[in-house]
């Protein structure tokens, strides 16, 4: 009985981490290929040849970070062929979410 218990607990505990497992944040390193109010696109250099880069959403919540500075989209002023840095939660059967947004410091004038 004892060992009925705790294989029921064990089994229960999985499947309540499961989902936890296979949802995880990635990070996504390349140049922004295209930049819009909802979304940016990065090229990685991993595409096939003929295949577009990916683009990934970007909502309200999204970090938007230029060196150590936190900006606002519009602040930020992304520019096409700057180096990136994305940070990405991944869960299956669910569209990627940016987390944040990581972009070089611009040379102070």
């Amino acid at each position: 009985m004892k060992s009925i218990t705790c294989a029921l607990v064990l089994g229960l505990g999985l499947l309540i981490a499961a989902p936890r497992v296979l949802a995880h944040e990635i990070t996504i390193k390349g140049t922004v290929a295209g930049i819009e109010a909802a979304r940016i696109q990065v090229k990685t250099g991993e595409e096939s040849k003929g295949q577009q880069p990916t683009w990934f959403a970007i909502d309200p919540k999204t970090k938007i970070m230029r060196g150590k500075q936190a900006l606002s989209l519009s602040d930020a002023k992304i520019a096409v062929g700057e180096p990136v840095i994305l940070v990405v939660f991944h869960e299956s059967n669910v569209p990627l979410k940016t987390l944040e947004i990581h972009l070089p410091a611009r040379p102070s004038r």
